[in-house]
């Protein structure tokens, strides 16, 4: 386990939601730092998944499914937690995602249920205005998405090893 990936996506991921563009400068400093340690083949599949997310929310945001009170589209703060999680994706999470019928019921539960923390956390910066909709989308969604990071783990990541 990397124990410097999990504590540093769950401190980085809690003062983005929490002090939102007050924490930016240390997280991106941070997500910069274990960015540069990876290697290249690596550091481009971060970049993928970070748009990837990135993508998936702005449609959210777009289809009224998410919505944010200081922005119409996504803050900058969010945009750099995308990069932050797809960062963790590739250290860790991937990894922990590795029994395919398991990945998806992860994501199902864990991804919107950190949207509803950060909806908690965010001061009210993150809204989900369509309710129980809002929560079915990001359900689905999120089931989807983690059944794509674990299958990374086999394809990707461990021929990235052996490169």
């Amino acid at each position: 386990m990397n124990w410097r990936a999990v504590i540093g996506f769950e401190i980085g991921w809690l003062a983005l939601v929490y002090f939102q563009h007050l924490a930016m400068l240390p997280v991106a400093i941070y997500l910069l730092w274990a960015w540069w340690r990876l290697p290249r083949p690596r550091q481009i599949l971060v970049l993928q998944l970070a748009l990837l997310g990135i993508a998936i929310d702005s449609v959210l945001v777009f289809t009224g499914v998410l919505q944010f009170t200081s922005t119409i589209w996504l803050p900058a703060w969010f945009l750099l937690l995308w990069c932050l999680f797809a960062l963790a994706v590739v250290e860790v999470f991937a990894a922990l995602l590795k029994p395919l019928w398991l990945a998806p019921i992860l994501g199902a539960i864990g991804g919107p249920l950190s949207y509803l923390g950060g909806a908690v956390l965010s001061g009210g910066q993150l809204l989900m205005p369509l309710g129980w909709v809002s929560w079915a989308c990001l359900v689905l969604i999120w089931a989807g998405l983690a059944a794509y990071y674990g299958s990374l783990n086999k394809e990707q990541l461990h021929a990235q090893k052996l490169a």
